[in-house]
This record gives C-alpha cells, sequence and structure tokens, in this order.
C-alpha cells in the first residue's frame, strides 16, 4: 500500500510556519514546526504511539492499535474512553478520509474546567500498521489558530 499522507493536516499555518514531514511506519505527515514530538514503541506487539505537542493547548496522538479491532470499533471504543472522563461530552458520528484512507470516527466537543474543547478522532486501516487511530484536540483558546 505504500506510505499514507495524512493531508487533512499538511498545509502551512495560517501563521506560514514551515512543516517538517513526520514519518511513523508507513504513515506520513507533515506537522507544524514549533510542536514537540514524543514517539514510544513497544518492541513486543510492534505498536507505537506518536505524540505531538503545540505550544498551547493543541495535541495530536497517532496509535496503532494493531488488527485487533476494525477502524470502526478503535472509533466507538476512544469514544467510550472519553465518555468516561467527560460524561457531558457531545459526539457526531463522521466518516472521513485520511490521506486518500477511508476512516471512521467522531467530532467531540466537550467542556473541561473553564474550557470549552473540541476533539477529532478519525480511525483508518492500514496494510502495515493494522487499524491506527488519529486523535486531535484543541481548546477554545487556541481555537482560531487550528480549527
Amino acid at each position: 500500500m505504500g506510505s499514507i499522507p495524512i493531508s487533512s493536516i499538511q498545509s502551512k499555518t495560517r501563521k506560514g510556519q514551515q512543516m517538517p514531514l513526520e514519518r511513523q511506519g508507513s504513515i506520513q505527515f507533515n506537522r507544524p514546526e514549533t510542536w514537540e514530538v514524543e514517539r514510544e514503541a513497544d518492541t513486543e506487539t510492534g505498536s507505537w504511539r506518536l505524540t505531538l505537542q503545540s505550544p498551547g493547548t493543541a495535541f495530536l496522538l497517532l496509535t496503532s492499535l494493531g488488527e485487533e479491532m476494525d477502524a470502526r470499533q478503535a472509533a466507538i471504543a476512544t469514544l467510550e474512553s472519553l465518555k468516561a472522563d467527560y460524561p457531558g461530552l457531545e459526539a457526531d458520528e463522521v466518516d472521513d478520509f485520511l490521506g486518500g484512507v477511508p476512516a471512521a470516527g467522531y467530532e467531540v466537543q466537550f467542556g473541561y474546567l473553564d474550557d470549552y474543547h473540541t476533539c477529532q478522532i478519525r480511525c483508518f486501516e492500514t496494510a502495515n500498521e493494522g487499524t491506527v487511530l488519529a486523535l486531535w484536540q484543541f481548546s477554545d483558546v487556541d481555537a482560531e489558530e487550528f480549527e
């Protein structure tokens, strides 16, 4: 299948930051230059987690989930996990594409402390990585920059 470009996050930001190429397994995407990258890998299972943190409240989490769940099951499980932490959240189911690959997911909004948060859950299936979770979130503090 080759590498999967996550095109929904592949351009320059509104402030014109450069977007270096980031790769994890067969997945590649551009990230804002000012975001910090943290990688974790489990050598026993072959799974990995990539976390990108903005200077503000926004972050992106990419996690390989293997082949135990399909994309829809993974999206539902992720939403249920968020509901356990944020019982008042609102969510709308979406079918989307990331880099041309079908993705199941949710658009989520919830309040926490004094902020309102927007979260997007997308799960997609790959030949090399199994099911992958992409979750990105930002608060109303950063909404203008990341929406």
